[in-house]
């Protein structure tokens, strides 16, 4: 009995064993097939990666965010054109912007007046012509349908064809011009503002008080031009007027500008100035390197001179410490 049992035991071990085996054989099976679907999933991640520019699977997210921001942009500028050619009379987009581009902001209201006047008087026009027809018309009734009444009735119908054209254009000009004066005052708060500010207020500075800004005006081909102001406000410079060292001020107070919008949004880098004050006199060399010291707060400033002179007005305008490397 003890060895039957045993048998037995043994048999069922043996068959438990048997399905314990099959049963591995299947999860390892499992296990292949999973492990080729990760490596097949990895091979199109990084080739996604590839595709996307991207060093790792988690900036995958990002990159379909921005993708799927392009996409709406795009659609967004495809509206935009759309909208543009139907405001563009027949003309290109490229030809419209740059019809529009030409047009002095500052004369739009003007001509919107003057096109304003020029539809009052169509308006008339086609009053009096509406009377005009309908006393032709009347007149057509009397008559039997000859040639006077077929010439009458081509005139009519010329002269509503010239009336709905005018209307037509007058409307296209001014939803144009309407158009064109909201991108051009959005341009500016957006674009000019913080620049002009900077360098106005950086002109001062370098100019001693001779000078307490700098504005933008238009010149009569309808061009915006940079203006220096004197004190008051009341008299305007413009570049042609200014002397050789003004000139270069202005220059200087531009760069300045320039690197001082670039330095609020980026990591500072080291600016080098090479005998930039060869044609500044004393006072506006000094003020111009009280202003490279205040920069130098923001990044460092290195300043290259083989003038003495320069070397003995930095180490007097500005302070140990003051961040500017002087080089003789």
């Amino acid at each position: 009995m003890g060895l039957h049992a045993r048998l037995t035991r043994a048999r069922e071990a043996r068959s438990k064993l048997d399905s314990l085996e099959k049963q591995r054989g299947q999860e390892e099976k499992r296990l292949r097939e999973a492990e080729r679907a990760i490596s097949e999933c990895r091979g199109q991640l990084e080739a996604m990666c590839t595709e996307a520019g991207c060093d790792s699977y988690e900036a995958l997210s990002e990159v379909e965010a921005r993708s799927s921001k392009r996409k709406e942009i795009e659609s967004e500028l495809k509206t935009l054109d759309e909208r543009l050619r139907g405001l563009s009379g027949g003309a290109t987009v490229d030809a419209f912007v740059r019809a529009a581009a030409a047009v002095d902001p500052d004369t739009i209201d003007s001509r919107m007046e003057n096109l304003n006047e020029v539809i009052r008087g169509l308006e008339e026009e086609k009053s009096s012509l509406d009377q005009t027809i309908g006393a032709e018309t009347n007149e057509l009734a009397r008559m039997d349908g000859g040639a006077v009444a077929a010439l009458l009735a081509e005139e009519g119908q010329r002269v509503l064809g010239r009336l709905s054209s005018d209307a037509e254009h007058y409307a296209r000009l001014k939803l144009a011009s309407a158009v064109l004066s909201r991108a051009i005052e959005r341009f500016r708060r957006r674009h000019q503002g913080p620049m002009v500010g900077i360098t106005s207020e950086r002109f001062a500075q370098l100019t001693g008080g001779s000078f307490e800004g700098v504005r933008v005006e238009f010149n009569d081909e309808g061009q915006a031009v940079l203006v220096g102001v004197r004190p008051g406000g009341k008299s305007t410079v413009g570049v042609e007027g200014m002397s050789d060292g003004t000139a270069d001020q202005l220059y200087l107070a531009l760069r300045l500008a320039g690197i001082e919008s670039y330095l609020e949004a980026n990591e500072p880098m080291p600016l080098i100035f090479d005998d930039i004050l060869i044609r500044f006199d004393d006072d506006r060399a000094g003020a111009a390197l009280e202003v490279l010291r205040g920069l130098s707060e923001k990044t460092q400033v290195i300043f290259f001179t083989h003038h003495r002179h320069l070397v003995d007005l930095a180490e007097n305008r500005i302070p140990p410490g003051g961040m500017i490397k002087h080089v003789l």
